[in-house]
């Protein structure tokens, strides 16, 4: 039973991801301004990747941005990933345990809607009513976590969709809608590192001898020169 489960494991982390690099979507597009919030995707190992919903102003007692649940053609939080859906475990760290004041967030791996930005693969659902007034004003922070490895690779524009990511945001008043990240970026402290020089050209084996033999010829025909 011991070496069936051996197997399984290294089966798991030879089919792990290869971590991909940090990248940041910076610039939206919606009903809202176009720096409403930062998301970035953070490799924590070859099966967890840490996504940051930054936005813009959660201060209380006044915050500017909140998530909010309009159902239908609306989701709080919604984006896509390249393989099983099915496998993907959420760890909600803001708010914590997904739990707020008004609702409670959970991975939804049927998808969600964004209109007008698509359908997407995978949404992040509320139990919270509709409107400001039951918004989240914080900054949405989870890891996923698939036993068969994720990468921040693989969050891809699906065929359905027009962003990386959609978000269902209020400006804490009347102002409310999807809002859609299309831009990836690396930032230059996670890059990864530029390829190195190319080797310089050394003359081949071949070459040298010819070179000798050529020195040689010069030196004996001005000796006899001399002589």
């Amino acid at each position: 039973m011991n070496r069936i489960l051996v197997l399984v494991m290294g089966l798991l982390l030879a089919a792990s991801a290869s971590a991909g690099p940090t990248y940041t979507f910076a610039t939206s597009t919606g009903v809202n301004p176009s720096n409403v919030g930062i998301i970035t995707l953070t490799q924590l190992n070859p099966s967890t990747v840490n996504i940051l919903v930054d936005l813009a102003d959660t201060s209380l007692p006044l915050p500017q941005y909140g998530f909010i649940n309009t159902g239908g053609p609306h989701t709080p939080f919604v984006f896509t990933v390249t393989g099983s859906e099915l496998l993907l475990i959420p760890v909600f760290i803001q708010p914590p345990a997904g739990i707020y004041a008004s609702g409670l967030f959970t991975l939804n791996i049927g998808g969600g809607d964004a209109t007008p930005f698509g359908t997407y693969g995978v949404a992040v659902d509320s139990t919270a009513g509709n409107g400001s007034v039951n918004a989240y004003y914080g900054d949405l922070e989870f890891n996923l976590f698939r036993g068969t490895g994720i990468s921040t690779d693989d969050f891809i524009i699906g065929p359905d969709a027009l962003a990386y990511f959609a978000a269902d945001l209020t400006d804490g008043g009347s102002n409310t809608g999807s809002q859609a990240w299309l831009i990836r970026t690396t930032p230059p402290c996670c890059a990864p590192p530029p390829p190195p020089p190319p080797p310089r050209s050394v003359p081949e084996p071949g070459t040298l001898a010819l070179m000798a033999i050529g020195l040689l010829g010069l030196l004996t025909l001005r000796r006899r020169r001399q002589v």
